[in-house]
């Protein structure tokens, strides 16, 4: 040919012709035998060819064509980016050349479309890919059905749908791409050469499909079309190694969906000599041993110098790494990370595929960091994946995957290393991935379900709750994105319980685990026994499990959390590198139910599956402290039960190994301290060595100031500490102690939490500030007694009247900061009382309006404090909403001293505060707590004999079971009131009274009692029914009592009257004669007829029977100064917050007065039942119908402490509103806030000669709280 050319002149008709045959005939030699000379000698006579050419020859097309595919051919030898952008702009000319009904248009355009996919692979272009699907669509459709090279065009433009379905996932692409790619195997008889590349093709797309969706069937259908393509293809066929590979990852992804490594066989049929036997030996291996296996022979069947070496090295690492996570097998991770480095090593920088190896590498890193600890190999794996991403462009279709991985890895080192930078770094990286995927992308739930894991990794280390609720948040959004069907859709819900657990723990909202351990049992059940997961979901559905047991002490919790963990422990190899926690989690859990039920053989097990954790961890394992810690909290257990030295000696040497082992400022170093420290504190008791209380003191000090650990952990190492110091060092060192424990109390009790939340916390912290005062008042410092115990009692209220305090001095200083905070109180205080609710959707999706006003309400607190931050900023401001100094309540004792009374079990102590004498402290020798409360349970007994703890009832029938004196016994409770705690403090006080005093009256004091105390009526202590009437004695024959919940509550409602005592005020009557589903109340319609006799109809409004429902009552209270309920009255022990008035159409419950505001309000008669009586778990808090009308705005309240009758509230009715109402003497005039107790007084009084002094049930009950 060459020979022919040089014979043949320029002008010669058939130059261009035998020049262009002679271009042909090099790049054949070129790509049989490489020689780079053949290819560039070839491009040069076609080139020529086409010069010699004018452009109307008929062969012009032909010859630019035939050039076009010669520079593509050295292109894909070379990759110089200038050869492909030649041959797309030859072949371009050639196809605008070519008519439509060329025969050889079609030809063309699929030339073109194959020029722009090589420089699609260089570039990834989108206008590229555009363009290429475009020309291949207009190849097929002007190709015949009957035509050769119809499915090879098919297949082609399936080809480029499913390469722009990988970069913009759309699923239309997909879907269209397999359609055109069954098309061209339907067309392909299986003698065609082409058949196993068509079959390979689809077997792609198809796997492609099943990794967006989660489909099995597309799966399967990849796995039967690339086994046919193995079939059909002969032992020499030249891409023998690409169809493995291919098979290979279709194997493997089946592998990660079921994870069952027996049940899906291969079977390999017409294979040929050894690679036949081989495959038939390892029939009996499942998915991923067959994946492994095949991608090793496409390694095998690969020259070290092929292009395709370095992908078929990082997908046979791939199908390793997996293998490692289901066996936990070291060897199979060793042997990912040695085959793709060498895949990485061998790929030259510019390769489009390098950042895809590196993300690879770092993945399989990443995996040995977490089964070995080594620090080196997450940062050899950062280095790689942040490698990757620089390589990376924005636009490129993997970029979101790349940084996600990095974000990843990045959270994996900040778990190990607790390095700030690491974790804002992975959030920040992983939002971008977040960022860059559209909503229709199925990796957008991944990419989500790692950001959320780096928010609740970084709400471990700062417990910042904004983090928290956005893991929430994102983690949800991640599981309703993931379908039932899809492989990962477990691990999102078990992330998802994570992250409700971890806020459970928080906030202790019950609502937050009763989710967790649905989503994590929902995991479970989609895990098939098989898989690789099981073990892990079980053993994390336990931990759930055993949390709710710790709250709620159901035994049914942490005998199913045992039985899960066990299981998991069963389904674990030693060998795995989870068994450790796994076994850890058992031990715990073990441990938990020996508390509960004190069967030794729990504990002994415990300690044999922690002590088996230990020693199958390495040395430098990761969680090492932690283990060291579980252990030694068994051994100090077992000695509490057993008192063996032995036990205690080794719990305080693992402990304190533990405690060496981790960081300062770790979040669980807390824990560590906090159990050492009463490790010590046991030896003490056991031995005596005084050394033993420093080292427990200092322990617990050292844990109260990891601020990173959990309140609750810092709180209870502080009362620990205060403990030993008030005990067996120095009031001072106790001092500071309860200082630091008070400083934790309002983290505990959160605004961020729901109410009812928070009375949870309240009943321990109750006791601490008893024993805070206690402690104070020893140290004779009585300033800081009174501010802790007006700091620590009462908290909700205090809370609650914080959100309402008065912003006018804010306001004047700033108006619009003065808004915010009055907004925000609001919807701080509206959230703590509402009512949540929680679910799934009608389709599935994870619906939890309990967690999205659970996430507005922590976030409308954190504003709220932020705001107070704020405001603390402003000159004069720096006090602001903090509890309130000695001077400033003093105010409270204007009208009459304030009695305080603190009951602790080492001692009980009067203070009084008044306007003119410094506090005076009154020890109260003669009575103890224990005392308190055998009279409280003593008054119990008593009025559940007289039966008046159940109903107000006109007809009361006295239990016959129960045969007590209760005169007596009633006459014994005030007679020990009185000469053990009153008359005392009495004595120690007339002077102080005799400042107070009138002429004529006498003078007011108000009661603020603590423990059971503030159940017991010290309003009528005294001596009665001695046989010599002058030897009775008794209070309300020297002071007119009232009581008080807080000093606060009364500084609220003492400043100026509203109620202008020169005008009526307007009553609100409210009575049920006869409430549904409860006894008859007839004396309600007396009481209602005698309020009457005292105002007039535009003064008053009756509400009666079914006028008085709960909506009404509720409109109606903001507009009266006076309400008066005549009613049942239900306190419920078990949600204080649903004590309630029983009206027509239901209860009136103080969790709805809590939302009221009431400007005018200025007294509150409550004529029913129990409206004082409180929780008797919640002392400090008076939980009651009396404290919440104080809190919602009542100055002055008249309530019961007990059941009363139905014929005698009419009488104090009449008797109380004649005096307030009716005649309006002097004293009422001039004082009308404080005549309510005198009202009240004067009416008792009266009430008490009517049934005789000795009816205590009838008259004792009445009290008024307030100023």
């Amino acid at each position: 040919m060459q020979e022919a050319v040089n014979l043949t002149p320029d002008g010669h008709a058939d130059k261009a012709s035998w020049l262009n045959d002679l271009g042909g005939a090099l790049q054949c030699r070129f790509e049989h035998l490489g020689e780079l000379g053949d290819i560039e000698n070839a491009i040069q006579v076609m080139q020529e060819a086409v010069n010699l050419t004018p452009d109307g020859h008929a062969d012009k097309a032909s010859w630019l064509n035939d050039l076009g595919g010669a520079l593509q051919c050295r292109f894909e030898r070379l990759r110089e980016l200038e050869d492909i952008n030649n041959a797309i702009q030859v072949i371009q000319q050639a196809v605008n050349l070519t008519p439509d009904s060329h025969a050889k248009k079609a030809s063309r355009l699929s030339n073109l479309g194959g020029a722009l996919g090589h420089r699609i692979e260089s570039l990834r272009e989108l206008g590229d890919i555009e363009d290429a699907i475009r020309v291949k669509q207009e190849a097929v459709n002007l190709t015949p059905d009957g035509h050769a090279d119809k499915a090879g065009r098919l297949t082609t433009l399936g080809a480029a749908l499913q390469y722009r379905f990988e970069c913009l996932r759309e699923l239309g692409d997909i879907k269209n791409a397999i359609q055109v790619m069954q098309q061209a195997v339907n067309l392909t008889p299986d003698s065609h050469a082409n058949k196993v590349s068509w079959l390979s093709n689809l077997g792609r797309a198809l796997q492609c499909r099943f990794k967006c969706l989660g489909e099995l069937g597309d799966i399967e259908n990849a796995i039967q079309v690339q086994q046919e393509a193995l079939k059909l293809s002969p032992d020499s066929y030249a891409d023998k190694a690409y169809l493995l590979n291919n098979l290979g990852n279709a194997f493997q992804y089946r592998f990660k969906h079921l994870g069952e490594l027996g049940d899906m066989r291969m079977q390999f049929s017409n294979l040929g000599g050894a690679l036949q036997c081989r495959f038939e030996h390892l029939r009996e291996l499942g998915d991923i041993e067959n994946a492994i296996q095949v991608k090793q022979e496409a390694v095998n069947l690969t020259p070290d110098g092929h292009a395709d070496k370095a992908s078929w090295l990082s997908n046979l690492g791939g199908a390793l790494q997996c293998r490692f996570e289901h066996l936990r097998e070291l060897g199979d991770i060793e042997n990912a990370i040695q085959v793709m480095q060498e895949a990485v090593n061998l790929t030259p920088d510019g390769h489009a595929d390098k950042a895809s190896w590196l993300t690879s590498l770092g993945g399989a890193l990443g995996h040995r960091f977490r089964c070995l600890g080594e620090l080196g190999d997450i940062e050899n794996a950062i280095q790689v994946m942040q490698e990757a991403v620089n390589l990376t462009p924005d636009s490129h279709a993997d970029k979101a995957s790349q940084l996600s991985n990095l974000g990843a890895a990045l959270t994996y080192q900040f778990e190990r290393l607790r390095e700030l930078g690491d974790i804002e770094n992975a959030i920040q990286v992983t939002q971008q991935a977040v960022n860059l995927t559209p909503d229709s992308d199925a990796n957008k739930a991944s990419w989500l379900n790692n950001l959320g894991n780096a928010f609740r990794c970084r709400f471990d280390h700062l417990e910042k709750l904004e983090d928290i609720e956005n893991a929430m948040q994102i983690m949800r959004e991640a599981v309703n994105l993931t379908p039932d069907s899809h492989a990962d859709k477990a691990g999102r819900l078990g992330n998802l319980g994570a992250v409700l657990q971890c806020r459970f723990e928080r906030l202790g909202e019950l609502g937050d685990i009763e989710n967790a351990i649905r989503v994590k049992q929902e995991a479970v059940n989609l895990t098939p026994d098989g898989h690789a997961d099981k073990a892990s979901r079980l053993s994390n559905l336990g931990g759930v499990l055993y949390c709710r047991f710790e709250r709620l002490r159901v035994l049914g919790d942490i005998e199913n959390a045992i039985q899960v963990m066990q299981q998991a422990v069963d389904l674990t190899p030693d060998s795995h590198a989870d068994k450790v926690p796994y076994l850890t989690n058992l031990g715990r859990a073990l441990q938990c139910r020996f508390k509960c039920l004190g069967e030794l053989g729990d504990m002994e097990n415990a300690i044999q599956v922690k002590q088996k954790a230990l020693n199958l961890s390495p040395d430098d394992y990761a969680d090492k402290a932690s283990l060291l810690n579980n252990l030694g909290s068994a051994f100090q257990y077992r000695f509490k039960h057993l008192r063996e030295l032995g036990d205690i000696n080794n719990a305080i040497q693992v402990l304190q190994e533990a405690v060496n082992l981790t960081s300062d400022g770790h979040a669980v170093k807390a824990v560590q301290l906090k159990n050492l420290g009463f490790a010590f504190y046991y030896r003490f008791e056991h031995l005596g060595e005084l050394g033993d209380i420093q080292k427990a003191s200092v322990a617990f000090q050292q844990a109260t100031k990891n601020t990173s650990s959990p309140p609750s952990i810092r709180y209870s190492a502080a009362c620990g500490w205060a403990l030993l110091s008030s005990r067996y060092q120095s009031p001072s060192l106790a001092l500071d102690a309860y200082t630091v424990a008070l400083e934790i109390i309002p983290q505990l009790v959160w605004l961020g939490q729901t109410v009812h939340r928070r009375y949870e916390e309240l009943p321990k912290i109750g006791r601490t500030i008893n024993a805070a005062v206690a402690t104070a008042i020893s140290a004779m410092d009585l300033t800081q007694a009174v501010e802790w115990l007006e700091e620590g009692r009462g908290i909700v209220w205090g809370q609650i009247l914080q959100l309402r305090s008065p912003l006018d001095d804010l306001r004047n200083r700033d108006s619009d900061l003065a808004d915010q905070v009055d907004e925000a109180a609001r919807v701080v205080e509206n959230a703590g009382i509402s009512t949540r609710s929680t679910g799934v959707n009608e389709t599935g999706l994870i619906h939890l309006s309990m967690d999205n006003e659970a996430q507005q309400h922590t976030a409308a607190a954190t504003q709220y404090e932020a705001l107070i931050a704020e405001v603390r900023k402003l000159d004069g401001f720096d006090n602001f909403l903090k509890p309130k100094k000695l001077s400033a309540l003093t105010p409270t004792a204007v009208n009459g001293p304030v009695i305080i009374i603190n009951v602790h079990q080492s001692q009980c102590d009067a203070l009084i505060i008044s306007s003119s004498h410094d506090i005076i402290h009154i020890p109260l020798l003669n009575f103890s707590s224990k005392q308190a409360e055998e009279l409280h349970l003593k008054l119990i007994s008593l009025l559940e004999a007289s039966n008046v703890r159940v109903n107000r009832n006109g007809e009361r029938i006295m239990r016959p079971a129960k045969i007590v004196d209760a005169t007596n016994s009633f006459e014994s409770v005030l007679s020990e009131l009185w000469s053990n705690v009153v008359h005392p403090i009495l004595f120690g006080i007339k002077d102080v009274l005799c400042d107070y005093s009138a002429e004529d009256c006498l003078p007011h004091i108000t009661w603020c009692a603590t423990g059971p105390l503030a159940f017991l009526p010290l309003h009528a202590a005294g001596i009665y029914g001695s046989k010599d009437p002058s030897d009775n004695i008794k209070l309300s024959d020297f002071a007119i009592s009232s009581y008080t919940t807080t000093l606060s509550a009364m500084l609220k409602s003492g400043g100026k009257t509203k109620w202008d005592p020169r005008k009526n005020p307007k009553v609100l009557i409210v009575s049920q004669p006869a409430t549904p589903d409860l006894p008859s109340l007839p004396g309600t319609k007396k009481e209602a007829r005698i309020i009457q006799k005292y105002t007039s109809p535009e003064y008053s409004c009756h509400l009666n029977h079914d006028e008085a429902v709960v909506d009404t009552v509720k409109n109606e209270m903001s507009k009266y100064e006076i309400v008066h309920l005549a009613c049942h009255g239900i306190q419920h022990s078990e949600n204080p917050l649903d004590s309630a008035f029983a009206l027509y159409d239901g209860r009136l419950k103080l969790h709805d007065l809590m939302s009221l505001s009431l400007e005018n309000a200025e007294l509150a008669f409550l004529s029913a039942c129990q409206t004082a009586t409180g929780d008797k778990d919640l002392p400090e808090e008076a939980v009651h119908l009396a404290a919440g009308m104080l809190a919602v705005g009542y100055p002055s309240v008249i309530a019961t402490m007990w059941t009363i009758g139905d014929e005698d509230a009419p009488i104090i009715a009449d008797k109380v509103y004649e005096s307030l109402l009716g005649h309006r003497d002097e004293l009422v005039a001039q004082n009308p806030r404080k005549s309510a107790a005198y009202a009240l007084h004067a009416a008792v009084e009266h009430l008490r000669k009517e049934v005789g002094e000795m009816k205590f049930v009838k008259w004792v009950p009445f009290v008024h709280y307030g100023v």
